[in-house]
């Protein structure tokens, strides 16, 4: 009967050792998966972090463009505006007497 008792002992410190570095393996995983986890997290920061700098960019370019555009199609208009101005400014003017007269 003793055997048994100390043979049922035996095996119950080999299931502890076992549960024991179950126990730790997974730790170990545990901490593997969290470092995985967090180089993932870095990866997909730094990867974002470009694209939108690289979104940023572009798109401040194309304002870039854009506005110059405006300022050139303001430029134009204006000088237009003024040329119109110029040689129409008799006819304008009279134009503008006689409505202010006729009211």
């Amino acid at each position: 009967m003793d055997q048994i008792i100390e043979k049922l002992s035996e095996i119950e410190i080999a299931a502890s050792r076992i549960l024991d570095s179950a126990a730790n393996q997974k730790k170990n995983l545990d901490a593997q998966q969290e470092q995985r986890i967090a180089a993932y997290d870095r990866e997909i920061e730094s990867a974002t972090a470009k694209k939108v700098s690289e979104l940023q960019s572009a798109l401040s370019s194309r304002l870039e463009t854009e506005l110059q555009k405006l300022r050139s199609d303001k430029e134009h208009n204006s000088a237009s505006l003024e040329s119109y101005y110029d040689k129409n400014h008799d006819a304008l003017s009279t134009e503008i007497y006689e409505k202010i007269i006729r009211k």
